[in-house]
């Protein structure tokens, strides 16, 4: 592909700013949209044009006007904290609908090539088919995981009708370095620093509960691999690696990569989390040949090393 011109929302955060550094390194011309209110102004790499607003804002057209128009657009601005959504659900489906909606509108009236939305597999709810594939009951359990259902089934009714080709992307559970610590991966970013400043982690709920942890890095791969491989008009795609970890396998993991002898604590389970989940990542090998690359055990280790720890190299995680 030649450059494209891309817009990044939510382009300051953990995802989005490694997807806008990804574009950036191709060279491609990136504008960022980010209110800061999660995201971090020094996370937008340089050589982004960068707007602070929010994607509800009005202000958005004229982004659309002034620094398109744009071949891709990549919707990555959203509230994560599924737990303050319970107590307060209002706030998320202002950000995560109305703001999807505005995002569309704007995309579709100023003629935008190509529409990616980051979706969740917390659609899904509590899966009876494990691991869940794109073609399982959408089920959340979530005012997140509705709102992201909803803007899905917005985002396939402007691929068809507005002439704003797009793909959902139905990501696992993402971690890295840079997660925020009010996501759920942001869980393992708190587990690391504990464990380095010589605190025991706490996990809520038995630690049994599962998750298909997926890197950043394979993440921004499958955005790339869909501008360029993805059927028109509209796909849906799950961004997972089929493999279901427990918390309690993370932990352990974490623990001896730090070298800590700290003891795990419990805490009461939080409402509205996925027991069990896993996802079938056979639709987008076979169509987009996605695979990812970086093992847990590997990926675990580079959070540690960012955060000035030394990991050994003990067993994979599992069960």
């Amino acid at each position: 592909m030649s450059a494209l011109r891309v817009l990044i929302t939510g382009g300051a955060g953990f995802i989005g700013s490694a997807l806008a550094r990804a574009h950036v390194e191709r060279g491609d011309r990136v504008s960022v949209v980010d209110s800061l209110v999660a995201g971090r102004r020094e996370q937008v790499p340089q050589g982004a044009r960068f707007h602070c607003l929010d994607v509800g804002s009005a202000g958005l057209d004229k982004v659309f006007a002034g620094d398109g128009p744009f071949d891709v657009v990549s919707h990555h601005a959203a509230l994560k904290d599924v737990r303050r959504a319970l107590i307060d659900p209002g706030p998320d489906a202002e950000a995560n609908i109305l703001g999807t909606l505005n995002v569309l509108r704007c995309a579709a009236d100023h003629h935008s090539g190509y529409f990616i939305f980051p979706s969740s597999a917390a659609i899904y709810g509590e899966a009876a088919v494990r691991p869940t594939p794109e073609t399982a009951p959408i089920a959340p359990i979530s005012p997140y995981g509705i709102s992201k259902a909803a803007a899905e089934l917005y985002c396939a009714f402007f691929a068809r009708t507005r002439a704003l080709p797009g793909i959902a992307l139905r990501y696992g559970t993402v971690y890295g370095p840079t997660a925020s610590e009010e996501s759920e991966a942001g869980s393992i970013t708190i587990f690391t620093r504990r464990f380095l400043s010589g605190r025991a982690p706490i996990i809520f709920g038995d630690g049994e509960q599962t998750r298909d942890l997926v890197y950043v890095d394979d993440v921004v791969q499958a955005n790339m691999l869909a501008v360029e491989r993805a059927p028109r008009p509209w796909a849906v795609y799950n961004v997972a690696t089929g493999v279901e970890t427990t918390i309690n396998a993370v932990v352990r993991q974490l623990g001896a990569y730090t070298g800590s002898a700290a003891e795990i604590q419990y805490a009461g389970a939080k409402p509205g989390e996925v027991r069990k989940n896993v996802q079938d990542r056979t639709r987008i090998r076979q169509e987009l040949g996605w695979a990812p690359e970086v093992s847990l055990a590997d990926g675990l280790a580079r959070v540690v090393a960012a955060y000035g720890g030394t990991p050994a190299c003990p067993p994979a995680p599992g069960g």
